[in-house]
C-alpha cells in the first residue's frame, strides 16, 4: 500500500524534496476486484490517509501514512455503500503507519525498504507498484 501511495504521490507532484523538510499530502486510493460492467458484483477497499515524505539525503526518503482509514466494499457497483473497516484498520494500524525507506533517483522509485515488523502482505503491497515506476 505504501508504494502505491508513494507512486501516486510522486506521479502527481514533480517532487524536489529538500533534506530536513517534511512534505504532507492527502491520499486516497480505491482498490476494486470484479467485473467492470455497471451493476456487477465487486469487492474492494478504500484507503484514505495523510502521507508525509521526509528527505533523508540526496537519494533516500521516508514515507509514512498518518491516520489511515480503511473502508470495505462488497456489493453491486456502484449502488452499495462502503462500510468502515474498523477491525481491519485497527489490526493493520501499526504496519500501515511504520515509516518506509525508499530510493528515488532521476524520477524513478528504486528499492523500497520495509522493516521486518511489516507483514509480507503489507510489504508486497508496498513494493510491487513502485518497481520500475517512472515519474515525469
Amino acid at each position: 500500500m505504501r508504494a502505491l501511495v508513494l507512486a501516486l504521490i510522486l506521479a502527481f507532484v514533480d517532487p524536489v524534496f529538500e533534506a530536513g523538510k517534511t512534505y504532507v499530502y492527502k491520499y486516497e486510493a480505491l482498490l476494486l476486484a470484479g467485473l467492470l460492467e455497471k451493476g456487477s458484483a465487486r469487492a474492494g477497499l478504500n484507503i484514505s490517509s495523510k502521507v508525509s515524505i521526509n528527505a533523508n539525503d540526496q537519494n533516500t526518503y521516508f514515507i509514512k501514512l498518518e491516520e489511515p482509514e480503511l473502508q470495505q466494499y462488497s456489493g453491486i457497483w456502484p449502488e452499495d455503500p462502503f462500510i468502515p473497516a474498523t477491525e481491519l484498520t485497527s489490526s493493520l494500524q501499526a504496519e500501515l503507519t511504520t515509516p518506509i525507506k525508499f530510493e528515488y533517483v532521476n524520477g524513478a522509485v528504486g528499492k523500497v525498504f520495509a522493516p521486518e515488523t511489516v507483514s509480507t502482505t503489507v510489504r508486497l503491497l508496498s513494493q510491487t507498484p513502485s518497481q520500475g515506476r517512472r515519474i515525469h
